[in-house]
């Protein structure tokens, strides 16, 4: 068994016990260790928060959040449009904004020159991250494509773990009131899709549409559809 293997097999073996913030943040940060790496970094993007665990220095971590630069930061910009595990560094960056410039020098003042990030895409718009990051003498002790592909695996296999056990701040599966059917009929109807251009999105009858929105609508006590999408986007049961 390779050291890569190794590393991956006690990193999924980790997860599995892990049942708190505490727990996934050193599975990570000893997988990013054993793969040439300094820091992990995880973002979830969900409603009705942003959920960041990391390995960064806290004060980098802290002023993160709070200057929301999630919203500037061109790694997080290039996972967004990206569907594959990317490397970057301030020189291959593309920074094209005087605030994106600012970002990455504020990030090298905490020692963060380059990494590894995989993109990650849910339902309903949902989006995560995982990165693992170094400074400028990062070194990977394996070749590119076997890291990146194990990379890829292992964020797959963190958010899946994350996302279930944490839950990202969502309403929990068994506490919502809804059926997924109803969730996609709701969804859709608050991105101004009328009846019939929903049946064609998710193939099925206007008439099946009509009915999963009205007993929506029912579960949710709401006298209108508009009100039953905003009664269920406050409760965390789709996407606003």
């Amino acid at each position: 068994m390779t050291l890569l293997n190794l590393a991956f097999r006690d990193f999924v073996d980790a997860l599995e016990t892990a049942h708190d913030e505490v727990g996934f943040k050193a599975a990570a940060d000893r997988f990013a260790g054993r793969l040439g790496y300094r820091w992990f970094a995880y973002l979830g993007f969900s409603e009705p928060a942003l959920k960041v665990l990391s390995s960064y220095p806290s004060s980098w971590a802290q002023q993160y959040v709070e200057q929301r630069y999630e919203d500037i930061d061109p790694v997080v910009g290039l996972a967004r449009t990206s569907q594959w595990p990317f490397k970057w560094d301030r020189r291959t960056m593309r920074l094209p904004s005087a605030s994106q410039q600012r970002f990455f020098a504020e990030a090298a003042r905490f020692g963060i020159h380059s990494g590894a990030t995989v993109p990650i895409r849910g339902g309903f718009g949902r989006f995560a991250a995982f990165t693992l990051a170094g400074g400028r003498d990062a070194r990977v002790e394996v070749g590119p494509v076997e890291m990146i592909d194990t990379l890829q695996l292992a964020a797959l296999y963190y958010h899946a773990h994350v996302y279930a056990k944490l839950q990202l701040g969502l309403t929990r599966i068994d506490e919502a009131p809804l059926t997924q059917r109803e969730r996609q009929c709701l969804y859709w109807a608050a991105r101004g899709k009328k009846m019939p251009e929903t049946a064609k999105i998710l193939g099925i009858t206007t008439r099946t549409v009509v009915f999963h929105i009205e007993n929506a609508r029912s579960k949710l006590s709401a006298s209108t559809v508009a009100q039953a999408v905003a009664e269920a986007a406050q409760r965390g049961l789709i996407l606003p």
